[in-house]
């Protein structure tokens, strides 16, 4: 039986997954029909952490600042656990990259003087944080659908979720997938597989995340034999809006970088007392320290304070995060301190690839938020995921385009498994042991414990949620498999019975 058949089959439809298919796009192979691609998205084209995103996106333009600046600020934010090479790569390639965004429809905020208005967040010595108010994700985001959307040879699956892939003796890659909208199963084939699938984010019970990021893409890429690296490294997002529900409204550091100051419920201002670069040390300090001020004072969360800025300011970059909390909390951020606590935010590590996007096993690559490219280290600088997600795209473009032609595929036989796993329990042990602190007793029991759900799982009909917790289940394990090798302290990584090797 022969299946559907597409050169490239792209995985995911964030920033990462939509430049692939962009760039690729615009090959003279594509042009000339000598190539087809397929674009995957698990829910709408539009549910994606990247519509999320609100501070920016980095690189260097202003006078003043220089290429050398921005990789040393990505190097000392990553703990200098970052591959120097690589993020010598993203960084010089960055300015060219962000005119393809500003060609294919994305605006950018501008100032009086009509130059573009960038912002200065945690961790960078310059203002380099191009921006669209604090909604830059979704201006992103909007502008790559669109564009794709113009294409009259795209070829999209939305509402698919990728269950299973095998690669037969060919090298060809089958993708078992099921159409979430009409409840059926079926599969194509590809020569070369991009998996830009996300984050980690649905392991913690609160998290920045969308609930699509539920490990799909690392569940996968494991089973088909790539190197899966330093998991463990999850960024907390300092300033994650302090309200009920899984889901938290994430307070840019963009805020912080117009003036706001982080306090204590006693009013005062606490930075100081942790690092000299105040309220825009790394995220990792910044996590670290509103934690020990709340456990000094036995609080819930601390508060950023943005009242003594102009209401013209807040209402002019930061309109978003003004309504979110009046909508989520009834308070108005210009008269009105902000309840906030660090969050799950990001995944550092993830699938190992190569300069160009590339696992060990051949045709497989992983971009964007899945992958670890070595260019974060132990802790991501702000505003450089958007970054790494499309300048990946580009450096993988390059060698998807030169990889080995298509293959006749060989049957292969999928078994579906499918258990009733608690989500919560998992999230519930994930974010009480494998939080900003951690300690290497309460690591063991997680992994233990996470271990005896899996082995008394029940098998069940297959359906989508049971399906993602498994692959939630898997990953889980893996995450504190690989705290548990952790030897130092390093960037978001902190365990308080480990050597402190933090860089202040």
């Amino acid at each position: 039986m022969t299946y559907p058949h597409h050169d490239i089959v792209i995985v995911g439809s964030g920033i990462a997954g939509l430049s692939t298919y962009l760039y690729l796009s615009e090959s003279e192979a594509f042009k000339e029909g000598k190539i087809s691609i397929c674009l995957i998205a698990k829910s709408t084209l539009q549910t994606t952490n990247t519509a999320w995103a609100q501070g920016g996106i980095a690189a260097v333009h202003a006078i003043g600042d220089d290429f050398e600046k921005h990789i040393e600020d990505t190097m000392v934010a990553g703990a200098h656990m970052n591959e120097k090479q690589v993020v010598r790569k993203v960084v010089e390639a960055a300015p060219a990259l962000l005119n393809d965004l500003i060609r294919w429809g994305t605006s950018f905020d501008r100032n009086a003087a009509n130059d573009y208005d960038l912002a200065k967040e945690g961790g960078h010595s310059e203002a380099r944080i191009w921006h669209a108010e604090d909604q830059t994700g979704h201006a992103i985001q909007s502008a790559l659908m669109q564009h794709v959307a113009d294409s009259a040879k795209a070829k999209v699956l939305a509402n698919t979720l990728l269950v299973d892939v095998i690669k037969d003796i060919n090298g060809q890659f089958h993708l078992h997938l099921f159409d979430e909208s009409r409840k059926f199963f079926y599969e194509i084939t590809t020569s070369k597989l991009v998996l830009a699938t996300g984050g980690t984010g649905m392991l913690y019970s609160k998290t920045t995340n969308q609930h699509v990021a539920t490990c799909d893409g690392i569940f996968i890429a494991k089973k088909l034999g790539a190197t899966i690296e330093n998991l463990s490294y999850i960024q907390f997002h300092p300033t994650g809006l302090f309200h009920d529900g899984n889901n938290s409204f994430l307070v840019s550091e963009a805020l912080r970088g117009a003036g706001a100051v982080l306090r204590n419920q006693q009013g005062e201002a606490f930075m100081h007392q942790y690092d000299e670069r105040l309220d825009l040390a790394p995220r990792d300090i910044v996590s670290r320290a509103i934690l020990a001020e709340m456990r000094k004072h036995g609080n819930a969360f601390v508060f950023l304070d943005a009242t003594h800025l102009s209401p013209a300011v807040i209402d002019h970059h930061f309109p978003a995060i003004k309504d979110q909390c009046k909508a989520l909390l009834n308070i108005d951020i210009t008269k009105e301190m902000i309840p906030v606590v660090p969050i799950q935010h990001y995944s550092c590590g993830g699938i190992k690839v190569d300069a160009f996007g590339e696992t060990i096993v051949s045709g497989l690559f992983a971009i964007g938020e899945v992958a670890s490219t070595g260019l974060h280290g132990a802790n991501r600088l702000a505003s450089n995921s958007l970054l790494e997600a499309i300048a990946f795209a580009k450096f993988a473009t390059e060698k998807l385009l030169v990889l080995s032609d298509y293959q006749p595929a060989v049957p292969v036989t999928f078994k579906i498994e499918c258990f009733d796993i608690d989500r919560s329990k998992i999230q519930e042990l994930l974010s009480k042991h494998a939080g900003i602190i951690k300690n290497t007793k309460g690591l063991k029991q997680a992994l233990s414990a996470l271990q005896t759900i899996k082995s008394n799982a029940v098998a069940v009909a297959f359906n989508p949620f049971h399906f993602a917790s498994g692959a939630l289940l898997d990953v889980g394990i893996l995450l504190i498999e690989d705290a548990l090798r952790q030897e130092k302290n390093r960037g978001v990584f902190y365990n308080e019975d480990l050597v402190n090797d933090l860089v202040p």
